[in-house]
């Protein structure tokens, strides 16, 4: 089974604009009121825009946490 991910990233004005990368997040079985992102930054969910592409600028360290999917045999 594959872990599934989110893409978020934090809403204008909650941060500074070079800040608003796209972060990894796993994805909570309910969506709690904070939410780690792979690279360990934390946000409130209510200060984050859900991203359903990569189309955006992303976090290097969430990607380089992410883990990858395992090989189908």
């Amino acid at each position: 089974m594959t872990a599934r991910i989110m893409l978020g990233r934090p809403l204008p004005g909650t941060v500074r604009e070079t800040f608003r990368v796209m972060h990894v997040f796993p994805e909570p079985a309910n969506y709690p009121g904070r939410i780690v992102a792979f690279c360990g930054a934390e946000f409130w969910t209510g200060d984050l825009e859900w991203c359903d592409g990569s189309a955006r600028t992303p976090c290097m360290r969430c990607l380089a946490a992410t883990p990858l999917p395992r090989a189908l045999p």
